[in-house]
């Protein structure tokens, strides 16, 4: 199975830095190319797009943005290769970038079966960006790789982050069951049922529980085509941008659309849209309207003291509560969001644990490490 060279990749960044920086002209001129490749996106016509695409990194072979979509419209034309390598190449030249990068090369990496590759880019994904998308996703790799503690954990996390990402519940209902837990296997096997009847999962689990032996531990190791679980057209198609591009005229083509990783979300995973579905609790303290400080999980301030365990900091605060009470019940812990100003913006730091004794803060930050956060380090909260 090919894999995409690091060689070839540093052949390539080696090639645009000795070119000369595109114009203002060329510039403009591929973003005109990059816009309708958009267009195209949005029509889910993946194979146009990606010509679109193309010619835009013709013309400006720096547009970090344009090898981001194109690797988008190979996932979707099914071409994983040219997807890691256009992807791994957005990661090179913008690290704005990166968070989605690393999400849809994981994705693209799943489905050529290499799992750990996979797993690396979604774990980095997850630090960046804690989306119950890539939670899922994860768990998904963790499935294929028969570590259903791991699968388990990372569906209940998705699911905590949304509780109406009900295509979770049936994937967390096989998980269960792998472990033995027949009777929690079947409550959500029933739960995820009832909005997808027809998904290949649902065929699956009957397969695991009347014991069908050989074909049954074939379809369980090897991953099954996605059907419509990303759709990519969803992604070109945000809220916060679609108007421009589709009500944008030549006139304005050569204007700035770019946007940062903090304001471009992961796509949605369509499955689980129904427009019955209730809208969710709204919390009484809004993570937004945090001062400086420190909180528990439930976004009530504290004055914890001694030593805790930093895992991750977020300028993007989305999703953040509902990731610290996960936190919370996934490493039996005490989970603190602290709040403060970094240039003029809020940053906020996820630490677990608080502990009298550093030997004691040490040893659980050596267990993190060997976890989920290997890069994980130990605070002092006095000095905080």
């Amino acid at each position: 199975m090919p894999r995409v060279s690091l060689l070839s990749v540093f052949i390539f960044c080696l090639n645009f830095l000795n070119a000369q920086p595109p114009t203002a002209l060329q510039m403009e001129q591929a973003r005109v190319q990059f816009n309708e490749g958009i267009r195209a996106g949005l029509d889910e016509d993946f194979e146009k797009a990606d010509d679109f695409f193309s010619k835009a990194i013709e013309i400006n072979p720096i547009y970090a943005e344009a090898f981001l979509y194109r690797g988008l419209s190979c996932i979707e034309t099914g071409d994983y290769y040219r997807a890691i390598r256009d992807l791994t190449i957005a990661i090179e030249l913008d690290p704005a970038f990166s968070d989605q990068a690393h999400y849809f090369r994981g994705v693209a990496r799943y489905w050529r079966g290499e799992y750990h590759q996979a797993l690396d880019d979604l774990s980095v994904a997850i630090h960046m960006n804690p989306d119950y998308v890539a939670f899922f996703q994860r768990g998904k790799v963790y499935m294929s790789l028969e570590n259903y503690p791991g699968a388990l954990q990372d569906f209940e996390i998705a699911l905590r982050l949304n509780p109406d990402f009900f295509e979770a519940y049936l994937y967390r209902g096989v998980t269960l069951h792998h472990m033995g837990e027949v009777e929690m296997a079947a409550t959500n096997m029933d739960a995820g049922r009832d909005y997808f009847p027809d998904h290949k999962l649902v065929a699956h689990y009957q397969e695991l529980i009347s014991q069908t032996g050989a074909e049954t531990e074939k379809i369980s190791s090897e991953p099954q085509p996605p059907g419509r679980e990303i759709n990519i057209a969803d992604f070109f198609n945000r809220p916060d941008d679609a108007e421009i591009y589709r009500q944008q005229n030549e006139s304005e083509a050569s204007a700035d659309v770019n946007m940062t990783s903090e304001t471009k979300p992961l796509p949605v995973i369509t499955e689980v849209y129904s427009p019955n579905k209730p809208e969710p609790a709204k919390e009484t303290v809004r993570i937004e309207a945090l001062q400086t400080g420190t909180y528990d999980f439930s976004l009530k301030g504290v004055n914890p003291a001694g030593f805790g365990v930093q895992v991750a900091s977020y300028y993007n605060h989305e999703n953040l509560a509902n990731l610290a009470k996960a936190y919370n019940e996934k490493y039996r812990a005490q989970v603190f969001i602290h709040v403060s100003q970094v240039n003029g913006r809020k940053l906020f730091r996820l630490i677990l644990g608080m502990f009298s004794e550093r030997s004691e803060a040490e040893s659980y930050r050596d267990d993190l490490r060997k976890a989920d956060f290997p890069d994980s380090f130990l605070i002092l909260f006095e000095n905080l």
